[in-house]
């Protein structure tokens, strides 16, 4: 029973660690993250990291981090603003990358997109 319960609480540390991590995500989309520099906003060594965040989240701290650029995207597209603007503010290089990452994700361009939300 108690290692059950220490095994409960790991889960919980390793939760918050790892909502810090999506946090810090959030807040530097537009930065080029490193894997060591996301370890150590969630206290473990980069191995460690990299395999409890994918046991956790299914998807690796860079693929995450697409999503959240992607939802980003999506946000200020919906807002009005450019294709290539949005690119930038989302942290993708460009606006083709934002295209073929957009394409891929959602299944529609970046400028049908914002047509179909703004009709």
């Amino acid at each position: 029973r108690d290692a059950q319960e220490s095994r409960g609480l790991g889960d919980v540390y390793k939760r918050q660690r790892f909502a810090r991590v999506i946090d810090y995500l959030r807040a530097n989309l537009s930065r080029r993250l490193t894997l060591e520099e996301l370890a150590e906003v969630a206290g473990l060594s980069p191995f460690h990291f990299l395999r409890s965040f994918q046991a956790q989240h299914h998807a690796t701290p860079q693929q995450m981090l697409m999503a959240l650029r992607l939802f980003e995207a999506k946000r200020l597209l919906a807002a009005g603003e450019t294709p290539a603007q949005t690119a930038l503010a989302a942290g993708l290089t460009d606006q083709a990358h934002l295209t073929r990452a957009f394409t891929r994700r959602y299944g529609v361009t970046p400028g049908r997109y914002q047509k179909q939300v703004r009709a």
